[in-house]
Order: C-alpha cells, then structure tokens, then sequence
C-alpha cells in the first residue's frame, strides 16, 4: 500500500526550491517593467509582454497573462497563468495580482515588493526581497480545483500556511521554514479498495524545515473521526520522483470512521497493530517507488 500525499508534497517543495525562483523573479520583472513604464512610455501590453517573457526565461515554466495595468504611485496589476506540466495539476490562475514597492526599504540594500492577489478561491500575500528573502502567506486556498478530474486519486480541501526563507534563486542552497494545514480534508478514488467513494479525513497539519536539498518533515499530523496520525521525517529532494529519497515514521490510531476493511490490507504489508491498536509506519524508498514498512 504506498502514501497517497507524499507525490504532493514533492512537487510542491520541488516547484518552491528547483527552478522555481518564481517569485523572486517577479521583483526583477518588476522592476524593469518599471522602468520602461516610466523611463520610456511603453504601452501596457508591452510591459505585459516583458513581464511574461522575463519569468517564462528565469522560471522555466510556461506563463501567460491577457492584461497588465501600471498606475501611480508604481503600482503593477496583472493576471497570471502558469502551466507546471505536471499530468496530475491543472495550469495555475493568479486572477487578480498586485505588485508594489515597499516604500521603506527603497533606500536600503534589502529592498522588497509586495505580492498579493487570488489564487483557486483563496488569498496569497509575498513580501519578495531582492536580498533573496521570500515571506509567503496563504489562506483559504482550495485544493479540489487544482486537479485534473481524470486523476485516479484525488484530494480536497481547504489549504492555508505560511513559509519564509532565504537564498530562494539560489537552487540547492534555500533555508526556509514553513507550516501548513489543511482543513476538511478528503480522498477520492478508493473505491477499486472497496471504500467509499469518499473519505473524511479530517484535519491535516505539517511543519518543517528545508536546508539546501533536505526538506525535514518536523510534525505531520491528522486529526479526525477517521484516524489520529503522528509523524515526522525527511526527504532528500532530486530532480524528479525517482531520485527523491524518503525516510519518514508515522504513528497512526485508526478512529471511529476508519473502514474495518482497511486494517488487512495496512497488514498485508507486513505492519501489524500494536496493543493500543496504533500501527507505527517507516516509509522508504523514493517518490516513485515508496515502500512501506
């Protein structure tokens, strides 16, 4: 029986710490789109146009925008998409975003932007630093949205965290931490188990650290009807699936809506019920290839 949630959490850490700089590219697109607005007179779509292609280059990742506003006092109003050609997401929509200076630290070495807007229903706020700082705030974002229909699995439910690092354009080399919770979340997808065809999971909570490559998991806990989890752990990030490491333990109570038929499929695996009827999980292997234990 392999975990379900450890494919997203891959991406996600891949797409904030690998070619990303994503959002640290913003500020130098905004910057320059600045000065041609200013300096120049260049229509909107031309700022737009430059804007696209300065983080379509730095990202790697496909973007597109349809239209771009510049007002006074240096002000930026933009949509964003972004396809992470990834088979199991949907292309990103940013719809509306804003970008604007952070006045106090014009005159400073740390100088900063601030990032805010909508993204799947929920609130994004970045405070992007040209001293490779990153200060990142999301609330209410729903996961459902996000992904294709014809995935074989599927999760929902409600996301907000935060996450503040440093060295973020330097891939290999970021320092961050971050927290994250997911409220009412569910699973889809079961029913070739001969579960329902959704399940209640609960509440889920992480928190950790990322140092260079190491994304350690420091607490990964579930809370709910359906089971109480425990757990924490590493990754060793790679270029992909196959060359993403894992080494996470995780301590799980089934609770009162835990299907019955679940328990001999978890001991087909080898891992058998303590006396307390908790099951205590290793989890190896990589991405591609977990292997539980």
């Amino acid at each position: 029986m392999k975990p379900l949630f450890t494919n997203k959490i891959g991406r996600t850490a891949r797409l904030l710490t690998g070619r990303g700089s994503l959002l640290p590219a913003c500020v130098l697109a905004f910057l320059l789109a600045l000065l041609i607005g200013f300096g120049f007179g260049f229509p909107s779509d031309v700022l737009r146009q430059r804007l696209v292609q300065e983080l379509s280059v730095r990202t790697g990742l496909a973007v597109s925008s349809d239209s771009l506003e510049l007002s006074f006092p240096a002000k930026l109003s933009f949509d964003l998409t972004i396809d992470p050609h990834q088979e199991q997401i949907v292309p990103l929509v940013f719809k509306p975003l804003q970008l604007q200076p952070v006045w106090s630290t014009l005159f400073s070495a740390g100088r900063a932007a601030v990032l805010s807007g909508r993204f799947a229903g929920g609130d994004i706020a970045a405070q992007l630093g040209a001293d490779q700082q990153l200060q990142l705030d999301i609330r209410g974002v729903q996961l459902g949205p996000l992904q294709k229909p014809a995935n074989p699995y599927r999760l929902d439910g409600v996301l907000s965290g935060t996450f503040d690092a440093r060295q973020i354009s330097r891939p290999g080399s970021v320092d961050a931490l971050f927290s994250a919770e997911v409220g009412n979340l569910q699973l889809f997808g079961l029913e070739p188990l001969g579960l329902p065809e959704q399940l209640a999971l609960g509440k889920l909570s992480l928190q950790g650290i990322i140092k260079g490559q190491r994304l350690s998991l420091e607490k990964v806990a579930l809370d709910g009807n359906f089971a109480a989890l425990d757990g924490s752990g590493t990754l060793q990030l790679g270029a992909n699936p196959r060359q993403t490491r894992l080494n996470l333990r995780v301590t799980m109570t089934p609770g009162a809506t835990f299907p019955a038929s679940l328990k001999p499929l978890i001991e087909l695996s080898g891992v058998k019920p303590k006396p307390d009827g908790s099951y205590q999980f290793r989890i190896a292997g990589t991405l591609a290839v977990p292997i539980l234990r």
